[in-house]
């Protein structure tokens, strides 16, 4: 009798490992399952993005406009937010930028009078996303102008 089992345990164990690895490839259940936890540590301008909210970001990432003479180097700026839908957030770029961060960073802190913007481009960011690119680097610092 254990010859007549053996190749039904081998069926079943076949269709387990499809049915796990289909399960797997199928991503979460609920869309943004994990947002919610990710919008519980995000920045409360972040979290509640409001037009002409300032981001400090690596503008290469996000721009299909070109920052200077090297292509393939990253580049730094602001974005400013222009319109806030329910799942998305649309910005725009300054016009120049700094080979690194802390340029942008420090411009994002100071007196801004100087900026001139790219409202041309226009660039959607899912708000889902957003602690996602500040872990990785492509949003460095966040102002809001009014709450100041």
């Amino acid at each position: 009798m254990p010859d007549l089992f053996r190749p039904l345990s081998s069926r079943l164990l076949l269709a387990l490992v499809l049915a796990t690895a289909a399960t797997a490839c199928s991503g979460p259940a609920a869309p943004g399952a994990g947002a919610a936890t990710a919008q519980a540590e995000l920045d409360p301008i972040l979290a509640d993005p409001q037009p002409g909210d300032l981001y400090a970001a690596e503008v290469t990432h996000f721009s299909g406009v070109s920052f200077g003479d090297n292509e393939d180097r990253k580049a730094y700026g602001l974005m400013k937010v222009r319109e806030v839908t329910a799942d998305q957030v649309m910005v725009i770029t300054e016009m120049g930028a700094w080979p690194k961060g802390r340029g942008a960073v420090n411009e994002l802190r100071g007196d801004l009078s100087e900026i001139t913007w790219d409202e041309q481009e226009v660039i959607p960011l899912y708000r889902n996303e957003l602690a996602g690119l500040v872990a990785d680097g492509k949003i460095l610092e966040v102002r809001r102008l009014d709450a100041e």
